[in-house]
């Protein structure tokens, strides 16, 4: 079997696995008894560690040379560490195992785009796009199947998913011995702050890495609320839990074919302002909307939005970092990005926690969320500014790196497995 047919079978399987598997993670943490601090630190720690471990494991294999050995190595332990995670039975085991899965998918990220780069040289973009469907349709099947085999009153069913996520990587591991690898081209700059010193000299990619940034720290603020209204005030199952991701992916799927159509074809900005002024509403949306189909509508809306976001942001961020150090100005903005992801997450925790003390938990919620959404809003407005820039509306192999976070996820802001 050739890389390609290998690169796609894998991709199906970590998505049919892990994918669907971290939508679970959040809404477990309530259901063993997470409080909103504790939540804050599931979601920082998590997301902080999958990005900034990206810069770590760059540069280690990158001197090595080689990415297979690092994606079989990373698959075992993920391996290992996803059959742990059911058997946390206190949030703090929950936090310490993600967080380690969060590490070391860090560590498959960096390799596995690293080796598409090196290893697919035609059509490169095309061959990406296909991969992206065929990983959704993944995670939408299993998702399904999951669905059929969760009892709706049993959290002890938390194992299916998981588990799924343990044999998900075991398959990767043997995938990943039957990959025919080239020798490696270094990704990554000698001089990490040589480039951070030399940043601002680039404008255009400085303002949109400032505005990312600002605007980061908000939009991780909610992260730990989301599945503390889907548990413990809607009083929502796993099924329904993965009804709702259903619904979020369905729907990003869809935009994603027909945002393909037109992106090469318009000026970005003015749709990355609305896209972000649009999506500013989901907090609003979990603070007040009551019922079981608004939730799918929120889903149907995140997922609509989300989709465009990813799309668009990815296409702009590919075009406007200098194509010599393309690898290294991602890397960055993934790393600042998780130290963001880190405060923010943290902070909302405890904002929460903060209201809880003086307020009913659903009084609490709203008015965290209205916070969350006032600084959505207004940071929304740092990208108005930003500029258009020419280029090939670059689809290459980076962009599986350069990820923005779902909106609206009912398990938070679980971290994207690769």
């Amino acid at each position: 079997m050739n890389n390609r047919k290998l690169i796609a079978l894998r991709s199906f399987i970590i998505a049919a696995g892990a994918t669907a598997a971290a939508s679970f993670v959040g809404v477990f943490a309530v259901m063993i008894g997470a409080s909103a601090v504790e939540m804050g630190w599931l979601q920082s720690s998590s997301n902080s560690l999958s990005n900034l471990g990206q810069i770590l494991w760059g540069r280690i294999s990158d001197r090595a040379g080689r990415r297979t050995p690092f994606l079989i190595l990373g698959s075992v332990i993920l391996a290992i560490l996803w059959y742990m995670l059911p058997y946390s039975y206190n949030p703090v085991d929950l936090i310490i195992l993600y967080a380690l899965i969060s590490l070391f998918s860090a560590m498959i990220t960096v390799n596995w785009y690293s080796f598409i780069a090196d290893n697919i040289a035609e059509k490169r973009g095309h061959f990406l796009a296909i991969i992206t469907n065929i990983a959704s349709m993944g995670t939408v099947i299993s998702l399904i199947a999951i669905f059929f085999l969760l009892d709706s009153n049993s959290r002890k069913d938390i194992i299916i998913p998981f588990t799924a996520a343990s044999i998900s990587y075991i398959a990767s591991a043997l995938i990943g011995f039957m990959l025919t690898e080239k020798k490696s081209k270094s990704i990554m700059s000698k001089n990490l702050l040589g480039t951070l010193k030399t940043l601002k000299n680039n404008s255009i990619f400085y303002q949109y890495f400032m505005a990312t940034n600002v605007q980061s720290f908000f939009w991780s603020l909610a992260w730990p609320m989301f599945p503390i209204t889907i548990v413990t005030i809607m009083g929502f199952s796993l099924k329904v839990v993965a009804l709702l991701t259903i619904a979020a992916i369905g729907s990003a799927l869809v935009t994603q074919y027909f945002i393909a159509k037109f992106i090469d074809n318009i000026n970005r900005i003015p749709l990355i302002f609305l896209n972000k002024i649009m999506l500013s509403g989901i907090p609003l949306m979990y603070a007040f909307f009551d019922s079981f189909p608004l939730f799918i509508g929120i889903e149907i809306y995140s997922g609509f939005l989300g989709s465009i976001q990813n799309s668009i942001l990815t296409s702009y961020t590919l075009d406007v970092v200098p194509e010599s150090h393309r690898a290294e100005y991602i890397s960055i903005l993934n790393g600042f990005n998780g130290a963001i992801y880190f405060a923010g997450a943290l902070t909302g925790g405890y904002l929460l926690s903060l209201f809880i003390d003086f307020f009913p938990l659903k009084l609490a919620l709203i008015f965290s969320y209205i916070i969350v959404f006032s600084g959505r809003f207004i940071s929304s407005f740092l990208f108005r500014g930003l500029k258009e820039v020419g280029g090939g509306r670059n689809r290459g192999a980076l962009s599986i790196l350069f990820k923005p976070r779902q909106p609206g996820s009912p398990s938070g802001a679980p971290i994207n497995p690769r």
